[in-house]
């Protein structure tokens, strides 16, 4: 991006997938947030890592490597997306955002209410995992 955005700061341009360029949000309908956040890697050596530092994270059983992403788009309502799909709920506590039509991902996640059951309205979309045009 030209301009760096700061906290609070409304996205100014659109927000693609960064595999298949398919948009996943126009401009101005997130809001950037840190919110510090374990995310499954996207793609997985097929080797083990033998790197003390990964992080980790148990997801339905399995263990999966992370990363430790901080800045994300926050978008409060789902039909805000022009195109992302949603994983199986995971842990009893979080849906992974996917692009919908590459379905690579997770690209963000959404937090389950643990009383309800139902998604929060709460949508995040990491920075580092999109791309802008």
């Amino acid at each position: 991006m030209e301009n760096l955005p700061t906290i609070g700061d409304r996205n100014t341009q659109t927000i693609v997938c960064s595999f298949c360029d398919d948009i996943i949000l126009r401009p101005q309908t997130a809001t950037l947030t840190k919110n510090p956040t374990l995310l499954p890697q996207m793609s997985v050596d097929k080797k083990s890592s033998t790197d003390a530092d990964t992080n980790r994270l148990s997801i339905n059983g399995s263990d999966h490597p992370c990363d430790s992403l901080e800045l994300f788009w926050l978008v409060s309502d789902m039909f805000t997306f022009e195109n992302v799909g949603f994983s199986n709920t995971v842990n009893n506590q979080t849906k992974y955002l996917v692009c919908a039509n590459c379905e690579r991902g997770p690209i963000g996640f959404s937090p389950i209410n643990p009383s309800t059951r139902q998604l929060e309205k709460e949508f995040y979309v990491a920075t580092d995992r999109i791309k802008y045009k």
